[in-house]
């Protein structure tokens, strides 16, 4: 298992610095892209919790699916709402990361981990881990820039799949999955050298909440406000 760093600061501001130099800040954009990130279209670069060290920028967010930004604390939790628009199995919500290495980086020298918590209990862990370099054929767009957009009801977390307290796959294939569940799932985003070296990681958690007509029916609309407050 690859070195995992920086883990407990995440939670201690919107800017905290790891003890070998990279920082993550939250609510924040890529220095390296435009308005846009560089994968499909209508993904924006803002809302991103990011890594910096050095020239090397990475970055993870979650957002709602075919609309935009999601609400945050502002030190990386993002809520969203339970169920499926399209009743496919599919959540609300979208996992957006993306990099950008030095001009000179040559991609072969790196390995992206993209680690998902497919438990949904607070304070329970399941994770998922994808070297995102080696499953993703377009993540690499630029050489030494990328991302891309995935939805947790995806089949990509079925592929390739490997790390600590790894999901069953259900019938068919599939890591299984319920959008209609409430809890949170933590994601996390980390670059290493080939040689296991960390150099970055960024972290979030995505609570998922009851729709807003649900709310007044089940009395829970204190919820978004005293998960806020942690």
């Amino acid at each position: 298992m690859k070195a995992v760093f920086g883990i407990s600061a995440i939670a201690l501001g919107s800017s905290v610095a790891f003890a070998g130099g990279p920082v993550v800040t939250h609510e924040d954009s890529f220095n390296a892209f435009g308005a846009d990130m560089p994968y499909g279209t209508n993904n924006a670069n803002a809302n991103f919790a990011i890594a910096r060290n050095g020239a090397i920028e990475i970055g993870v967010k979650a957002k709602e699916r075919f609309v935009g930004e999601l609400a945050t604390d502002g030190l990386g939790r993002y809520f969203a709402n339970a169920g499926s628009p399209n009743n496919d199995g599919n959540a609300t919500w979208n996992i957006d990361f993306g990099f950008a290495l030095p001009q000179a980086a040559l991609p072969s020298n790196y390995e992206f981990l993209l680690m998902v918590d497919f438990d949904p209990g607070f304070g329970t862990q399941s994770w998922v881990t994808i070297d995102v370099s080696q499953t993703l054929q377009n993540f690499f767009l630029n050489v030494n820039q990328g991302g891309d957009s995935q939805n947790p009801g995806f089949n990509l977390w079925s592929v390739s799949t490997s790390g600590p307290l790894q999901r069953e796959l259900d019938a068919s294939g599939y890591i299984p999955f319920d959008p209609n569940t409430l809890g949170e799932y933590d994601v996390r985003l980390i670059l290493t050298e080939v040689t296991g070296a960390p150099l970055a990681e960024a972290a979030i958690v995505v609570e998922v909440i009851p729709t807003p007509g649900t709310f007044a029916l089940l009395g829970l609309g204190g919820l978004v406000a005293t998960r806020r407050r942690r």
